[in-house]
């Protein structure tokens, strides 16, 4: 099934005249708790072919992180939310794989949403505007981005502007409102590197070519 996927995602996209071919980009976990130790690992990104609830076919925009050192996976999905019922502009959808000793042996316990850095590691960076809440069954955080017109506009610009993303992250035993010694446990850095430039840049113009939200000509640029 998985293939199957792939292959349809690369019909899909070949069809749009889309980049399908990825190559690994830098990826890094940062340990706060021991030292900032690193540990580093690769991103690869590509287009994804997604369902909406509507049966609608859409692209997204998939990245697949992978820090062998710390057993550390994870899979983003950022796609663009057409179902009126849900208040937000975009999804992203963070599914990670991790052993069960992760983060001081209790596990993962909260993923603080996405941010995007001009540079790895940078303090400057956005936190990516909405809410952010562990909505599967699965154990996949969902990133609900406000849907508000100026919100949207300012996170896509976030998303096309910056080469860095982060996602924050607290172990299962850490306690709430808690700092020890970090306001955070851990936090994981992916850029998105010319391959992840080119996915962005193409699935948003794919985007601005429908009516449907998630268009940044449609929103911020109104005729």
């Amino acid at each position: 099934m998985q293939l199957r996927a792939i292959i349809f995602s690369a019909l899909f996209t070949i069809g749009l005249g889309l980049p399908t071919l990825a190559q690994s980009e830098s990826a890094a976990l940062i340990d706060f708790n021991n030292g900032d130790k690193r540990s580093d690992g690769v991103v690869v990104w590509r287009t994804e072919k997604v369902k909406h609830s509507d049966d609608r076919d859409d692209l997204a925009i998939r990245a697949d992180v992978d820090i062998p050192g710390q057993k550390l996976k994870l899979t983003m999905l950022l796609r663009r939310n057409l179902d009126p019922a849900v208040s937000a502009s975009h999804l992203i959808e963070l599914t990670f794989t991790t052993p069960v000793d992760f983060i001081d042996g209790g596990g993962l316990g909260n993923a603080l949403g996405v941010m995007l850095e001009p540079n790895e590691m940078s303090v400057s960076g956005l936190m990516l505007l909405g809410r952010s809440h562990k909505g599967r069954l699965d154990g996949t955080y969902v990133h609900e981005l406000s849907d508000k017109p100026a919100d949207i506009c300012e996170n896509l610009a976030a998303m096309s502007n910056n080469a860095w993303l982060a996602v924050y992250l607290n172990g299962a035993r850490r306690k709430p409102n808690v700092f020890r010694p970090a306001i955070t446990d851990q936090s994981l850095w992916f850029s998105k590197g010319e391959t992840g430039h080119r996915v962005f840049d193409a699935v948003f113009a794919a985007w601005e070519k429908t009516p449907e939200a998630g268009a940044r000509s449609a929103v911020c640029h109104p005729s």
